[in-house]
């Protein structure tokens, strides 16, 4: 059965006004109904990313939506506003700003492509941003890890690889199932200086503190090795699911890296996007799969193709809502 966490997206639609001019990619124009909307929110403390997603949720271009939001915030307004994390209401709704929570919500790593930047830097490295994709949030990094970065976090592994369980949805026990075959080692926290090297550069990436991300996990694949499509997050109405929220709340993102290139196959796949991303060493994807307001987004079902020739190394790193502990 397919999950569908999301909350009801049926917000503002544009009037024939707004609509005019516009094309396939979404809404372009401008209307007195939008500016007085991101007036308000504006004054009541709504940031640029809760703005930019409620307009993208309406139907608006993203670039056009990136481009009024930031118009709308260099624009004069009221002193001593902070502020908002939480999403703003939907297009057409007046509330005031939601409460903010103590956890963390859509990691940073969502808004930056969408702040004009093309590349993160973290010490003395620069990692590129090959391509982003605005909703869901998808970023493909590129040399987020060197080579030799790689070929050591193998090295780690080789010694400790078993086969790689998935969580069962009713029980909360690991369980071994056709549609995983890799083999993987798992990795604490900080285990090893290499690790908590990366772990730190991968937490100024996203802006998701070290202590939010499960441990890093090396995974091998065989030629023939996939992992079917599946989602990240937990399903808190499955009972094992839930048990898995009270170590760290909900999954709100996952980075892969890819430590080899395969010659043939093994890509990660989003298959409700029409997404293929090819493994090449040393680059990253990162997806998000919480937005602002909490929902769910089911868009992120992803898969790791068939390797179809050589084998695949990858490092996944999940990051939670909240600091995580390795047992509730």
């Amino acid at each position: 059965m397919t999950r569908d966490f999301r909350s009801d997206r049926s917000v503002f639609s544009p009037t024939p006004a707004q609509s005019e001019g516009t094309g396939k990619a979404g809404y372009r124009a401008s209307s007195p109904e939008l500016d007085r909307w991101l007036a308000r929110h504006i004054e009541q403390g709504f940031n640029a990313e809760s703005l930019v997603l409620s307009m993208l949720r309406s139907g608006y271009d993203a670039t056009f939506a990136r481009a009024t939001v930031a118009a709308a915030l260099d624009r004069p307004k009221p002193a001593g506003k902070v502020p908002s994390t939480a999403p703003a209401p939907a297009l057409g709704r007046t509330a005031g700003p939601a409460s903010t929570s103590a956890t963390v919500g859509t990691p940073a790593a969502q808004a930056s492509a969408s702040s004009g930047r093309n590349a993160f830097r973290h010490q003395d490295r620069e990692i590129p941003i090959l391509f982003a994709l605005e909703a869901p949030r998808i970023l493909l990094l590129q040399n987020l890890l060197n080579d030799a970065e790689c070929d050591a976090l193998v090295a780690l592994s080789r010694g400790r690889l078993q086969r790689s369980p998935v969580v069962n949805p009713d029980t909360g026990d690991e369980n071994l199932i056709d549609a995983r075959t890799s083999m993987g080692a798992m990795f604490q926290v900080g285990e090893h200086s290499l690790i908590e090297r990366i772990e730190a550069r991968i937490a100024a990436v996203t802006s998701v503190p070290v202590e939010h991300g499960e441990g890093l996990q090396i995974l091998n694949y065989k030629p023939g090795g996939e992992y079917q499509p599946h989602f990240d997050f937990f399903n808190p109405q499955r009972p094992g699911e839930a048990r898995q929220l009270r170590v760290g709340g909900q999954r709100i993102a996952t980075l892969v890296i890819y430590l080899n290139s395969p010659p043939a196959g093994g890509a990660t796949a989003f298959p409700r996007l029409g997404l293929e991303v090819a493994p090449v060493k040393g680059n990253a994807v990162f997806f998000s799969y919480q937005m602002p307001d909490g929902a769910l987004d089911d868009r992120t079902l992803h898969a790791g193709l068939p390797v179809e020739s050589g084998e695949k190394w990858i490092a996944t790193k999940w990051l939670r809502e909240r600091p995580y502990r390795s047992k509730a």
